[in-house]
């Protein structure tokens, strides 16, 4: 609007508008003014939720390469445990073969 940035003059333009304007016009300003009021807020819960969807994706990332880092490292262990139980018993094998009780 022209009187946007003059609050002198919107406050002229509301005055004459309020003077003249029917009540079924005065309510259409009004939920007009409400709309807008909602579209801002809507529109800042936009940007707020998609910061924090973007934060919870970050973090699902990290979280995911911990837990392929993890399973790569369980295997690993559990590879090793498998080896060392071989090797447990290759020696109870060997100690019995030489008549000694383990």
């Amino acid at each position: 609007m022209i009187t946007k940035d003059n609050p002198s003059m919107n406050s002229t333009a509301e005055t004459i508008f309020m003077s003249t304007a029917n009540e079924k016009n005065l309510e259409q300003c009004r939920i007009r003014e409400d709309n807008i009021a909602h579209e801002i807020y809507q529109n800042n819960l936009i940007k707020t939720l998609t910061s924090e969807n973007k934060s919870l994706t970050d973090e699902n990332k990290s979280l995911s390469d911990e837990n392929r880092s993890l399973s790569d490292e369980n295997r690993s262990l559990s590879d090793e445990n498998r080896s060392l139980s071989d090797e447990n018993l290759r020696l109870i094998k060997l100690l019995e073969g030489n008549g000694i009780k383990p």
